[in-house]
């Protein structure tokens, strides 16, 4: 599973759309989609707040943990 393919899972089980994850962590829908399809990757101030905003550890997200 990819980073992305963790972002998607994460974002619609907690019912969020692209563009709702985006204004939460200040970013536009098409960066999400980028993401979420492993066309860019996240900096990583995005992905402590991806981590906070879902509850999970940056590792999850990563696939280390």
């Amino acid at each position: 599973m990819t980073l992305g393919t963790r972002i998607q899972e994460l974002r619609k089980q907690q019912g969020l759309s692209q563009e709702a994850l985006g204004e939460a962590l200040g970013v536009s829908r098409q960066a999400i989609s980028k993401w979420e399809s492993d066309v860019t990757v996240p900096e990583v101030d995005k992905l402590i707040a991806l981590s906070k905003r879902f509850g999970v550890p940056v590792g999850v997200l990563l696939g280390v943990e």
